[in-house]
């Protein structure tokens, strides 16, 4: 986007660098302000552009009465054309520099800088922006970073934190961790991928006059999930509405050994909203679901040749909890790829047994497929190590729905969504706790449920934001009672009506820092 502001439309890169710089300075002096006793800035800059928006930050926040001075990483005759004019600047300005020689001298100007107190001062990080592609491990800049987070001062971050990158993981190498980051026009992948949000702190996105017309193109479609994308589900139902207007969901999931799974799916098709559920269930567990939830009802079946003829009835069709990983699973699957006619959301072991012919996927079908896989399923149905999943969470992905045209939610840490159109959506409920067994049943039985209600008259995009984030909203509200080491599945649907009606009368937080 940067570059098509600067080479079509022409807008001057410097001008976007000083758009930017004064956004983040304001950010800045917000959050760390003089009336509160910041008052000395230490500015440690890179010789790319975002050491050039550093020294912008640096001069601006001069202008607003703060101490500044100036660690640089490279000569003046060195920098990129943008940040020598703001060198330049700074220079006439008379103000304090030091250009950084070797990591002794690195240690020694840290050392001198303990005489600064810790609650008046500030370290801005911009030493490098988004556009590394390797990680930080050696030499003077792994130095400064590790000086930087053991200095005791805060850290505000230019655009992202120093060292990470959507390149590679952070574990790699080293990188800045900041209390506050300010980023520019948009959220950057690595702010998200895989957990840069733990070192990001608050960020604030600075709006840097690149023209709607360029961030708006559907090739960058990374978007954040939030209440506002999906608060047309949540309109109020009709006087008259009955149970046969929300749709009537069948899950085929559960076996004599896991028959749990297939019972938390069930239940919550039916707590997200769906006007009945029916459990397709082995002669064995024919009380199971009853007697847990007496509104879920049963259809018992033998094989596939008594579930082909109970399909039409159903307006979303749920797969793969606890169905075990093994032929009977596997011909089940493949009947309802290829007879469904309406939306099949596959978890679990319905994901696990298609690893031998993932080809069932470009079955010819008029129906959406949904995939809802944490990275270990993944790993097995892409052929990826979960490393690889990991380092590369959107494109594996965008890729995997591209190809077989179905919609994958990735689980974990910021669930994603990819649709077969290249869509990508970064979930941001959710929290350690829901690492628990059935935490995914649940989801895809949120997702199962809310398919049934809305899906002739809301996108399939739609549908999947609002179920990815009020499962993870659920399972923030039962952290907050039940304490993240308690929590269960179970917690997880009691806590989805105090999720829809926080959510129906705006009251809700999202646990993402956002400026």
């Amino acid at each position: 986007m940067d570059g098509e502001a600067i080479n079509t439309i022409g807008i001057p890169s410097i001008v976007l660098m000083e758009n930017a710089s004064q956004g983040a300075a304001n950010f800045f002096a917000r959050e760390f302000s003089i009336k509160e006793g910041y008052k000395n800035i230490i500015v440690i800059a890179g010789k790319g552009n975002n050491g050039g928006d550093g020294i912008a930050v640096g001069r601006i926040l001069h202008q607003k009465g703060y101490q500044v001075e100036f660690l640089l990483f490279s000569d003046p005759g060195n920098l990129n054309p943008d940040p020598k004019i703001n060198f330049e600047i700074i220079k006439h300005l008379n103000l304090n520099y030091t250009i950084l020689r070797n990591e002794t001298h690195l240690e020694e100007i840290f050392e001198g800088l303990k005489h600064y107190n810790k609650n008046e001062t500030l370290i801005v990080d911009a030493i490098f922006g988004t556009g590394i592609n390797n990680p930080v491990k050696e030499g003077i800049y792994s130095c400064a970073i590790r000086l930087i987070n053991g200095s005791g001062f805060k850290v505000a971050a230019i655009d992202i934190p120093s060292g990470l990158s959507e390149a590679f993981l952070p574990e790699e190498g080293v990188h800045v961790h900041a209390d506050v980051t300010a980023t520019f026009q948009c959220l950057k992948v690595a702010h998200l991928h895989p957990d840069g949000s733990t070192t990001c702190g608050k960020i604030a996105i600075i709006d840097i006059g690149i023209p709607n017309e360029r961030v708006n193109q559907e090739k960058y479609h990374i978007d954040i999930i939030t209440p506002d994308a999906f608060k047309e589900l949540l309109r109020k139902r009709e006087p008259d509405a009955h149970k046969g207007d929300y749709g009537h969901g069948l899950t085929v999931a559960g076996s004599v050994d896991k028959p749990g799974a297939g019972i938390l799916s069930s239940f919550a098709v039916l707590k997200s909203g769906a006007g009945l559920c029916t459990a397709a269930v082995c002669y064995e567990n024919r009380t199971a679901a009853v007697t847990a939830h007496s509104e879920i009802m049963t259809l018992i079946y033998k094989g596939t040749e008594d579930l082909l003829p109970a399909l039409e009835p159903f307006n979303t069709i749920l797969a793969g909890p606890g169905m075990g990983n093994h032929s009977k699973t596997f011909d089940l699957v493949s009947l309802l790829i290829k007879n469904t006619q309406v939306p099949l959301v596959l978890d679990a072991d319905a994901l696990n047994v298609l690893q031998k012919d993932k080809k069932l996927l470009e079955h010819p079908r008029q129906h959406p497929i949904i995939i809802t896989p944490h990275p270990g399923e993944f790993s097995r149905l892409t052929g990826c190590t979960i490393s690889e999943i990991r380092g590369d969470r959107i494109g594996i992905s965008r890729e995997f729905a591209r190809q077989y045209h179905v919609y994958v939610v990735l689980k974990g840490h910021h669930t994603l969504i990819a649709t077969p159109e290249g869509r990508v959506y970064f979930n941001i409920t959710g929290n350690p706790g829901m690492a628990t067994a059935g935490s995914g049943d649940v989801l895809s039985g949120i997702i199962a449920g809310m398919i049934c209600q809305f899906i002739k008259k809301h996108s399939m995009d739609t549908i999947l934001q609002a179920a990815v984030f009020i499962h993870g909203y659920a399972g923030d509200l039962a952290a907050r009672d039940k304490g993240e080491i308690c929590l269960t599945a179970t917690d997880i649907i009691n806590f989805m009506p105090n999720a829809f009606l926080a959510l129906e009368a705006d009251d809700y937080r999202i646990p993402f820092h956002l400026s």
